[in-house]
């Protein structure tokens, strides 16, 4: 089961965190439906072009895989579902509290931590004992439908995921490995390594550069697809230069092709909204993202194959050079 919901947690609660983290798990098996599209293309060549014992035995390693992406993607799709469920469940009981909770105020009552209490205008009323009573049933049935959706979808994620932790804070959350989605919800805004800071809105010297990071923080969370350039999945390029396409200025869609074709810009001086480079290969660098906070080397990037758009360091990755398209 998840950690058990409290009055505080289900009163100051933002049910819509429940709702993003449904649509976030949703992202998640529709990548990997691409994943498994993309293998099954594969599969097809090989069979049709190769003719070779090699050509058998990588024929049966991919149908292998595509077969278990495909399982993954189901598994992920309910997984959705049962948070979308389990969204409305929660954001119903956290209505009936809020409701409840000033209704017994507005009759005197006080309900600090889930005790209703009458103070002096409630014990006017020939009835107080009779409202308190309702009043506070009325706050434990909110409180036993949080935790019965809470409980509900551990249990489901137990049966969907056997040997995994998830219901009970293993690390099997894609964003942050905490507990069930309700105890803990996936926050994308704060996904990464590296929380987004308060200041993000402010942090560009102009207002281009800022279009392009507040387009890029909005991807967070997004996994990471190969080739990919949106809507809901990104490679590192992909999102870099979908992220300047978004703010009106259109760069070439591969890391070595924006680092030979774009202004370079000397370490030190880098800016916010800016491209930072990594890994230089035969035809240039393999690896790119976007500039955050230089004064903190933060970055917001499409890391890895099983990732997802995500704030890191750079300053720690041993970047090559830096890039302001204009």
């Amino acid at each position: 089961m998840g950690d058990h919901i409290t009055y505080d947690d289900l009163l100051y609660a933002t049910p819509h965190d429940y709702q993003n983290s449904a649509g976030a798990w949703g992202k998640w098996h529709k990548a990997l439906d691409t994943h498994a599209g993309e293998l099954l293309n594969v599969n097809q060549h090989v069979s049709g072009n190769w003719d070779s014992a090699a050509a058998a035995e990588a024929h049966a390693f991919i149908d292998a895989k595509h077969l278990k992406v495909q399982e993954s993607s189901k598994v992920l799709k309910q997984v959705e579902s049962m948070l979308t469920t389990a969204y409305t469940n929660f954001a119903d009981a956290h209505n009936k509290l809020v409701q409840t909770v000033q209704k017994a105020q507005n009759d005197g009552f006080d309900c600090g931590g889930g005790k209703v209490t009458a103070g002096a205008l409630a014990l006017q009323k020939s009835d107080w004992k009779t409202r308190r009573d309702t009043y506070q049933g009325d706050i434990d049935a909110a409180l036993k439908e949080a935790n019965s959706a809470d409980s509900s979808i551990a249990t489901a994620l137990r049966d969907l995921m056997p040997g995994t932790d998830l219901a009970s804070g293993g690390d099997t959350d894609p964003a942050n490995g905490h507990g069930t989605p309700l105890s803990h919800p996936v926050d994308y805004a704060h996904s990464g390594s590296i929380p987004v800071p308060p200041n993000a809105s402010t942090l560009a010297p102009n207002p281009r550069a800022q279009q392009i990071i507040d387009w890029a923080l909005k991807q967070l969370g997004d996994p990471y697809v190969w080739g990919a350039t949106g809507p809901d999945s990104f490679d590192c390029s992909g999102l870099s230069s979908q992220a300047y396409k978004a703010a009106g200025i259109d760069i070439p869609r591969t890391s070595e092709v924006q680092w030979q074709q774009e202004p370079s810009v000397p370490a030190g001086h880098e800016q916010p909204g800016d491209l930072v480079f990594f890994h230089m290969g035969n035809n240039g660098p393999g690896h790119v993202g976007i500039v955050l906070d230089p004064d903190k080397g933060t970055m917001i990037v499409a890391p890895h194959t099983g990732s997802y758009v995500q704030i890191q360091n750079y300053k720690t990755q041993d970047p090559i050079g830096f890039a302001r398209p204009t």
